[in-house]
């Protein structure tokens, strides 16, 4: 047997059953070949993994990357040890094209479709108005075309488009549901206390259109009081339809200041106001916002990032440690500039999983096995012959954070090695060559 790369002396972690195996993984043609306790000599790569964990390479369902003029938050995710990663979240997710498909990317990466693009294409760009049937019908024709192409499904953000009947988005997730391995990944309508009333409307659309429906970031929708209570909706609803959803470790949350989640009677919502926001890009980064600063941005520079500290830590941790709970990072940045999610999600969710009592595979179950599940991957998740050779090999140890809210773009320590598709994408915190690709579903 000849090999294109070998780990040997590792252990290795099993996020399916949740156990830790001392292994060799043998690689070659992008595939893994090989898990077991032979020593192959006939090799073109060999790392030496022992003290360390190999572990699959981390799922990403929900980052974006919708700019295709920036790479920036691709190698901040692959430094993490993130593999393969869904983009076009909370409804920006692009029109597929050649451009889109040309571009060097060092993650595999999929697309969803947005609903906010659906709707800009038809020509309504007023997020408050409601569409007309008219509008809906050729949204829904765009739709089907981007499904044909690849697309991963529908992503909506209903609280950036407030103008959404519940007509409008039932009708284009019910397109979706008729494509095999698609879902719907879902912003909700709501955050702060009428969360729940945002669950509510996800457990609804699965179940009326027969479709998966993914909750983006709940814990930063409904860290207010209501993480418990709308768990317990989830768990409910599972008997009966196909819901699930993610999370990020962050207490704080991060969007665009013009968009309608800041609009007037924001305070309100989370019973915190302007001493709580922060400015994460441009010019005025790093400062407080205040009353005359908030008018200034949504008026001139409305693309302005803000990092909201308005979560309850506790209730993010709950929602954390839930069984479904999938880490995701919603990573974002404008012009480099941004929240560290971006750069520290996966290490610090592992973090704070660990102090909690979980191991290490119970931890990164929630960045493998689970998104695999939830994504319809069949090949990848786990270390399985046959599978992609997508491996993350760490220091569990030394394996730690550290991008902080002043210094965002610190990469995490303890990363070895980053595999993708048998190729080294990372090599003791340096990113290489980009070996990734725009995955097409069809």
């Amino acid at each position: 047997m000849s090999l294109d790369l070998f780990v040997m002396n590792g252990s290795v972690i099993d996020p399916q059953e949740c156990e830790i195996y001392e292994a060799n993984i043998g690689v070659a043609d992008g595939k893994i070949v090989y898990v077991g306790s032979d020593v192959i000599e006939e090799v073109e790569i060999l790392i030496d993994a022992k003290g360390l964990y190999v572990s699959p390479g981390f799922i990403d369902t929900h980052m974006h990357n919708e700019n295709s003029a920036e790479n920036e938050v691709e190698k901040a995710l692959l430094l993490q040890g993130v593999t393969t990663a869904i983009a076009g979240n909370c409804g920006v997710g692009p029109i597929i094209s050649e451009e889109l498909l040309q571009r060097p990317r060092y993650l595999r990466l999929g697309f969803f479709t947005g609903h906010q693009v659906l709707r800009e294409k038809v020509g309504l760009n007023n997020h408050y108005m409601p569409a007309s049937a008219s509008s809906i019908e050729a949204m829904v024709e765009i739709l089907k075309q981007e499904l044909s192409k690849g697309s991963f499904g529908l992503s909506l953000g209903l609280e950036y488009v407030p103008g959404t009947s519940y007509e409008e988005m039932c009708k284009l997730a019910k397109v979706v549901a008729q494509y095999d391995k698609r879902w719907v990944s879902m912003h909700m309508r709501y955050d702060g206390e009428k969360s729940l009333e945002g669950v509510k409307e996800a457990i609804s659309l699965a179940k009326d259109c027969g479709v998966r429906v993914q909750i983006s970031h709940l814990a930063s929708m409904a860290s207010f009081g209501c993480i418990r209570e709308a768990l317990k909706l989830i768990e409910e609803a599972k008997a009966y339809v196909d819901v699930t959803f993610d999370s990020y470790p962050y207490k704080a949350f991060c969007t665009q200041i013009g968009s309608a989640v800041f609009d007037p009677g924001f305070e309100k919502r989370w019973k915190k106001g302007f001493s709580y926001l922060q400015v994460a890009s441009g010019k005025y980064r790093g400062k407080k916002l205040t009353q005359e600063l908030y008018i200034k941005l949504r008026k001139e520079e409305p693309d302005t990032l803000i990092i909201a500290h308005v979560m309850d830590g506790e209730e993010v941790k709950a929602a954390l440690k839930h069984s479904d709970c999938i880490i995701a990072s919603d990573a974002v940045l404008k012009n480099g500039q941004g929240h560290p999610r971006v750069c520290g999600t996966f290490p610090r969710a592992f973090k704070i999983l660990l102090r909690e009592g979980f191991s290490w595979p119970e931890a990164i179950r929630k960045a493998t096995y689970l998104p695999a599940k939830s994504s319809f991957f069949e090949d990848r998740g786990n270390i399985k012959e046959e599978y992609k050779a997508d491996l993350v090999i760490f220091n569990p140890k030394k394996l730690r954070d550290c991008a902080t809210f002043k210094d965002p773009l610190i990469s995490p320590k303890g990363i070895e090695y980053v595999i993708l598709g048998g190729k080294i994408a990372v090599q003791k915190g340096t990113v290489l060559q980009p070996h990734g690709e725009v995955i097409l579903r069809n």
